[in-house]
């Protein structure tokens, strides 16, 4: 065994000697960025390690010494998925590796207004107060019957056929008896899911979850009111196994075992949210009865523990696209009561899930008359076209750059992230989330600079970054000395070593301008491609929705700069924030929302975009930094 200490907060644990440094952080409960699912293959994970009287540089592997620079090699760095430790060790956590647990809460959207003309509550959830005669010589009816006789009384129907499940008749007799036979049943339906002492009919809650493949929102709802008591959102637990859900599938492909451990680790989570909710509102964990859970259908998958392995593959089937609705005790250690009731939204494909219909709940889409198109930008992208009371939706790769994987300063949208900038003639101004030194991009960030960088023509339409040489006349030598040209081509200085919290500089490179263009374009020929089967063009389109991760948070001018989206009116384009968490909420508050989900995803036309004959050339073409006319 070893002593390994980690900085900062000296947390001391010992191991087994050669335990990988990943795994020695996730047992301390330490979350980093490993965007690749720690293969090794994008040097994000880096730690500061001091071995006891070791050579560092003798450790090293080929993916470190690719991915460290000797600098960083000479002050200690290592790739955290790539070090195995055998000796005494103390690690250190530069603040841009660490995702840090506020960086996962969310701001408090703008209260919903659940209470328009659109909506009504319609609680599948009711609880009824029975205050109930004693037994005696001449009334020798048993608890089951004296209740439901107490329930048909109320009802005013008779015979009705109430279920309940026997461990909650074991609890009846002496629950009736230490309460004076005043007693308040809770009801899904004709089914009893739990029995209470006393008048408790004024505590009926519930949850609703968006999993998304970065980050979980959770809202905590009173079912009488409709009213949103708290909000927060954590992590995804499972980004230590890749950014993206294809790696994920891939990790669960290798051993049956991980189905299971994958479930765990997300059930684990939405525990940790509900009762940290519970405990900020002093909300009792028994008065929550219904839980509401929208993800894509890889998440779902997981949480259910589904087989995942065709999701990956063509023709790309899921196990089920149906809405699935479960008692708590269902879902391994799971910790509501066993009889809450859980529900996870209907998908359409492998690609297009539950939180694209929530997004579509949340829209009123069904009241949507003119030519509509939402585009829901996270790791995932999926976009919704809406015309003429038809429905059409495609899935795009559109995740990796966006969110700061694959781009060589990139990051996720945490602290020390650039997450706005502007550029003209003269000057650079950024924004830095946290109001730190910047240690990196986040996708945001990345789309504004590109599109500045458009506008200066520094940047070409065919994503070409020129040499100074080739700038207007009218830039200043501020930023043309910028452009520094090198042997894997020209590269932008965003922020100066001297000025970042890494001491290394932020660069937007020839490299990163050709991913954000793969990613762009994907999401562009999707849109292109629906338009075409809509027969529409896009200056046709009316509104444009954006909401997701990322396309909540995206700057309209500097979308539409680099052709993400059609060229309308950008006042006709609306950030809708999370609407995939408002949705499960409404989805939460009303048995007829929850009707309507399952008439949209049996609506929506799905468009398989690698089975289009002509994707190939409407990509090529979408790639180009041009308006979508």
């Amino acid at each position: 065994m070893i002593e390994i200490t980690i900085n900062p907060g000296q947390k001391i644990f010992t191991v087994k000697k050669g335990t990988l440094l990943l795994d020695v952080l996730k047992q301390a409960g330490v979350n980093i960025t490993t965007p690749c699912g720690g293969k090794g293959n994008c040097g994000k994970c880096k730690v500061i390690v001091f071995f006891s009287g070791a050579s560092k540089m003798d450790l090293l592997n080929s993916n470190e010494q690719k991915w460290l620079s000797e600098e960083e090699i000479k002050a200690g760095y290592r790739l955290a998925c790539q070090c195995y430790l055998y000796q005494n060790s103390t690690i250190t956590l530069p603040s841009f590796t660490v995702i840090e647990e506020n960086d996962s809460k969310i701001r408090s959207e703008n209260k919903y207004n659940l209470f328009s003309p659109e909506f009504k509550l319609l609680v599948s959830i009711k609880k009824i107060f029975l205050r109930l005669n004693p037994p005696t010589l001449k009334d020798q009816r048993s608890d089951w019957t004296r209740i439901k006789d107490g329930l048909n009384n109320l009802h005013n129907t008779p015979h009705r056929n109430w279920e309940i499940s026997p461990e909650l008749l074991s609890n009846i007799p002496q629950l009736l008896r230490d309460n004076d036979f005043s007693i308040t049943i809770v009801l899904y339906q004709n089914k009893v899911i739990a029995v209470e002492a006393g008048d408790t009919c004024e505590e009926q809650y519930g949850v609703a979850f968006d999993i998304g493949t970065t980050t979980i929102a959770v809202y905590l709802v009173d079912l009488s009111t409709g009213k949103e008591i708290c909000a927060t959102a954590y992590t995804n637990p499972q980004f230590i196994y890749g950014d993206d859900v294809i790696s994920r599938i891939e990790f669960v492909r290798k051993d049956i075992k991980n189905r299971n451990k994958i479930q765990q680790e997300l059930i684990s989570s939405l525990n940790q949210m509900i009762i940290s909710l519970t405990k900020k509102t002093g909300i009792s964990l028994s008065r929550i009865y219904f839980a509401v859970i929208v993800g894509n259908t890889s998440m779902q998958h997981f949480l259910w523990s589904l087989p995942v392995e065709n999701l990956a593959f063509s023709p790309y089937i899921p196990v089920v696209t149906d809405s699935i609705i479960q008692d708590a005790q269902n879902l391994p250690n799971f910790c509501l009561i066993p009889h809450a009731k859980v529900y996870s939204a209907p998908n359409v494909s492998a690609y297009v899930g539950g939180d694209i219909i929530a997004d579509l709940i949340d829209i009123f889409v069904w009241q949507k008359i003119g030519k509509i198109l939402l585009v829901d930008l996270g790791t995932n992208g999926e976009i919704v076209l809406i015309s003429n009371g038809k429905i059409w939706a495609c899935a795009t790769a559109a995740g990796p750059a966006f969110e700061g994987a694959r781009i060589s300063s990139g990051m996720r949208a945490t602290r020390g992230a650039i997450d706005s900038i502007i550029i003209n003639r003269q000057k650079i101004d950024y924004q830095v989330i946290g109001r730190t030194k910047a240690a990196g991009l986040c996708g945001s960030g990345i789309i504004d600079l590109i599109a500045s960088l458009l506008k200066l023509k520094i940047i070409r339409p065919d994503g070409r970054l020129i040499n100074k040489e080739e700038c207007l006349e009218s830039i200043s030598q501020h930023i043309k000395q910028r452009i520094i040209t090198g042997k894997e081509g020209n590269k932008f200085l965003v922020v100066p070593a001297e000025e970042s919290a890494t001491g290394k500089p932020i660069y937007l490179t020839q490299k990163d301008i050709r991913e954000v263009q793969l990613a762009k374009g994907a999401v562009a020929a999707g849109i292109r491609i629906l338009l075409k089967h809509a027969q529409l063009e896009p200056a046709e389109i009316e509104e444009i929705f954006l909401t997701g991760a990322f396309g909540n948070v995206l700057n309209t001018e500097s979308t539409l700069d680099i052709g993400l989206i059609p060229d309308i009116y950008s006042g006709n384009i609306y950030s809708i924030g999370n609407a995939a968490g408002k949705g499960a909420v409404k989805l939460l508050l009303s048995e007829e929302m929850r009707t309507k989900a399952e008439h949209i995803a049996h609506k929506i036309q799905y468009v398989e975009l690698s089975a289009q004959y002509n994707f190939p050339k409407i990509f090529a073409e979408a790639m180009f930094f041009d308006r979508i006319t």
